[in-house]
């Protein structure tokens, strides 16, 4: 399969998930008046969108700043978890109007951003001590809850990010929490990313697959790594390396790929500096054995093609 036919997948895909005509296409495809009116119009009112919303937060951080040793408990938590309390409504009301629908993207990241801030301050003021993680694993239950019944109600791919964003953190502390080992949560918390970017990849939520494939990769691997190193089965690294990158094909994603590549070259780089610093045999026969593999894949190629794909 080439490029075209990776596009032509997705395109299809997409016109599929936001029902589109294939009149709406072609109108689009040949630039009609309507379509570059709503272009333009929709890209300068992001612009500037996201400009002033980056200053009425950045004036709130520097007043809030500025004001913080004046106020009252109850000042902080209305300036901090009030403001992201706020935008997060009005993210909702956005969801509800087809004029703003784009803005609620933007909101939930922000009220995702500030709000974890306020709940923070707010148990600062009124808790009574204790180990600060229980803390933080409050505010990520409260933040999975929040923005996993918001997906289930709006079923945006922010909100789907959010939730896992804030239900990872909330397992990751707890399993801290339980003195568990840190390479083995690592690895849980890895694989588990992975199978939810693979739901993820075949729903209507597949934007954000590649960023939660990017991460559950490089967790996995940072944390198996850490596990095998110096151990008399340290070249399991190396299979799984392999797997991540067979994995980025079955997938389709980049993410894996390129993950799985910097891994398996920066393992046999590290491997050869440290077993054979000057021997020239090693980097030539990796080079050998590379070829032999690329010479199979093209034969593998080719047989399936001519005996396998064309078979009634």
């Amino acid at each position: 399969m080439n490029g075209k036919d990776d596009a032509l997948i997705e395109v299809v895909d997409l016109i599929t998930r936001h029902g589109l005509t294939l009149d709406e296409v072609s109108a689009a495809l040949k630039g009609g008046p309507r379509f570059e009116a709503a272009k333009s119009g929709g890209t300068l009112s992001r612009l500037f969108g996201y400009i002033g919303g980056t200053f009425v937060f950045a004036g709130l951080a520097i007043y809030v700043g500025m004001r913080w040793n004046d106020l009252g408990p109850l000042g902080r938590i209305l300036l901090t978890l009030g403001p992201g309390f706020s935008v997060f409504v009005f993210a909702l009301v956005c969801t509800t109007n087809a004029r703003l629908e784009r803005a609620a993207t933007p909101l939930f990241l922000v009220a995702a951003a500030v709000q974890p801030a306020g709940i923070m301050v707010m148990l600062e003021e009124y808790s009574r001590g204790g180990d600060p993680a229980y803390g933080v694993l409050f505010m990520n239950l409260v933040m999975a809850v929040q923005q996993g019944c918001t997906f289930l109600g709006r079923r945006r791919a922010v909100l789907a990010l959010t939730t896992i964003v804030f239900t990872m953190g909330f397992f990751t502390v707890a399993f801290d929490l339980l003195h568990a080992n840190h390479n083995l949560i690592g690895v849980v918390l890895g694989t588990s990313l992975l199978s939810i970017a693979w739901s993820l990849d075949r729903s209507s939520h597949r934007a954000i697959a590649g960023l939660v494939y990017f991460f559950g990769a490089v967790l996995l691997l940072a944390a198996t790594y850490d596990w095998l190193h110096r151990t008399s089965i340290e070249i399991l690294f190396m299979g799984l390396a392999c797997g991540i990158i067979y994995l980025s094909t079955a997938a389709r994603s980049r993410s894996l790929l390129v993950v799985g590549t910097v891994a398996l070259i920066g393992y046999l780089g590290e491997f050869i500096a440290e077993h054979f610093a000057n021997n020239l045999n090693a980097p030539l026969l990796l080079m050998v054995i590379g070829f032999v593999l690329i010479g199979l894949g093209t034969l593998a190629v080719r047989i399936n093609n001519r005996y396998i794909a064309q078979r009634p």
